[in-house]
C-alpha cells in the first residue's frame, strides 16, 4: 500500500507516435508497447532508447480494412511467446521473445483483434470487433526467420482450432480474462454485458450496472475478483457468483476507465482525464492523503502534433480533451515501478505520453 505514495514521474519521449494502447513488462528493463499508428516498440527504461520491431504480415490473399486503430494489447505466456496484433489488425500475431523471432500470424477475424489472452503456454484466445473469440493453438516447432536477419518475411499462417460466436454476433469483444481454477474465459462487450465461455459453450451471461463505455477488464485469481472499467466506474465482481460486490465511482466522472490491473490487494485505475488512483480491496476505499484529500497520480503533457484546424477547435471547445489519457499501464516484475502510457483523449488529436513511475 505504500508503494503508490513514494512513485515518482520519469517522462519518456515516443517521438512522432499516436496513443499508446497496450504495454507490458519484457524483463526489470524493458517495456514492449503497441500504438494506434499500429507501431510496435521496446523502450529501454534505463537509457530511454526505443527499438522499433516489425509488425507481422499476413498472406498475400488477406485483405487490408480500410482502417485501422492499431494495436490494442499485448499478452506474454511463461513460454516467452508474445501475442498481439499484425500489420493487419484483424490478425493474430505470436512472437518470440526477447529476440522477437516472428511465430506465427492468425487469419480468421473480419474486423480489429481488439484483446488477447493466453490459455496456456500453447493456446491463445482473441476478442474482435467482430464479435467473435478464437482459439488457436501454437505449434510447438512453429516458427520463421529471424525478422532481424529477412526483413519483410511472412511467418506461417495458422487458422483457429474454433471459433467463438453465438449471440456474441452482433457485440463486440472489448477485452479478456481467463480463470486458471475454474477454465473459464470471460469476454467484455460494451454493451454492458461479461460472457464466461467454458471454452467449449457460453455458459452465463453477466449482466454490468453500469452500460456505457465498458472496455477493460481485469482478472484477480486469489480474490475470483473482475474488474470492469466503465464511463465513470469500476465494477467489482464476485466471479463465483457472478454478481457485483462493489461499485466504485473515480474522481473523474464521464471521462472513462480507460485501464485497468489489479496487483495484489490493489486495484489500479487509469483514466480519460490521465488520472491513476489506487482502490484498497482490504479497506474498501481509495488510498489517501494524510489531509484525506484523494491520493492520485497525474499524466504530464507528453507530445501532440501541431494541427491548427483541430488544435484551435478543441481550444475553443474543451480543454479536457487535451489531457492524456491513461490507456496502459503496467507493473514492473518487482512491483515498485508503473509504467503509465496514452495520449490525448480526443480521438481525431495525433499524440501520445508515457511515463515510468518509480
Amino acid at each position: 500500500r505504500k508503494i503508490p505514495y513514494l512513485l515518482k514521474p520519469t517522462k519518456i519521449s515516443l517521438e512522432q507516435s499516436d496513443k499508446v494502447f497496450a504495454s507490458q513488462w519484457l524483463d526489470e528493463q524493458k517495456v514492449v508497447c503497441g500504438t494506434k499508428s499500429n507501431q510496435l516498440y521496446v523502450i529501454d527504461m534505463k537509457t530511454k532508447k526505443r527499438v522499433n520491431i516489425p509488425t507481422l504480415e499476413g498472406s498475400e490473399e488477406s485483405v487490408m480494412p480500410d482502417v485501422s486503430t492499431g494495436i490494442h494489447d499485448i499478452q506474454i505466456n511463461e513460454k516467452k511467446l508474445l501475442a498481439t496484433s499484425g500489420e493487419n489488425p484483424n490478425h493474430l500475431a505470436v512472437y518470440r521473445i526477447p529476440t522477437f523471432d516472428p511465430v506465427c500470424v492468425g487469419e480468421a477475424h473480419t474486423d480489429w483483434v481488439f484483446a488477447t489472452e493466453w490459455i496456456d503456454n500453447n493456446h491463445v484466445t482473441t476478442g474482435s470487433r467482430d464479435g467473435s473469440i478464437a482459439l488457436w493453438e501454437i505449434p510447438v516447432m512453429c516458427s520463421a526467420t529471424p525478422a532481424s536477419s529477412l526483413p519483410g518475411i511472412r511467418p506461417p499462417v495458422i487458422a483457429p482450432l474454433s471459433t467463438l460466436k453465438s449471440n456474441l454476433s452482433t457485440n463486440r469483444i472489448r477485452d479478456l480474462a481467463f480463470n486458471n481454477k475454474t477454465g473459464h474465459l470471460a469476454a467484455l462487450s460494451p454493451l454492458a454485458f461479461i460472457h464466461i465461455w467454458d471454452m467449449i459453450s457460453e455458459k452465463q451471461v453477466i449482466p454490468l450496472p453500469f452500460h456505457h463505455e465498458n472496455v477493460c477488464l481485469a482478472f484477480q485469481e486469489e480474490c475470483s475478483l473482475y474488474a470492469v472499467g466503465s464511463q465513470s466506474h469500476v465494477s467489482l465482481l464476485d466471479a463465483k457468483t457472478s454478481k457485483p460486490i462493489h461499485n466504485v465511482m473515480t474522481n473523474d466522472i464521464g471521462a472513462g476507465v480507460r485501464s485497468v490491473s489489479f496487483k495484489d490487494m490493489m486495484v489500479t485505475i487509469g483514466t480519460g482525464h490521465g488520472s491513476v488512483y489506487f482502490y484498497d480491496i482490504r479497506a474498501n476505499r481509495f488510498l489517501s492523503k494524510p489531509t484525506q484529500e484523494l491520493f492520485y497520480l497525474r499524466s504530464g503533457k507528453g507530445w501532440l502534433r501541431p494541427d491548427s484546424t483541430l488544435f484551435d477547435y478543441f481550444t475553443d471547445q474543451d480543454t479536457e480533451c487535451f489531457r492524456n489519457a491513461i490507456y496502459t499501464h503496467c507493473y514492473d516484475p518487482t512491483g515498485t515501478k508503473l509504467f503509465t502510457a496514452g495520449g490525448p483523449l480526443a480521438l481525431v488529436l495525433y499524440g501520445n505520453y508515457a511515463a515510468l513511475w518509480e
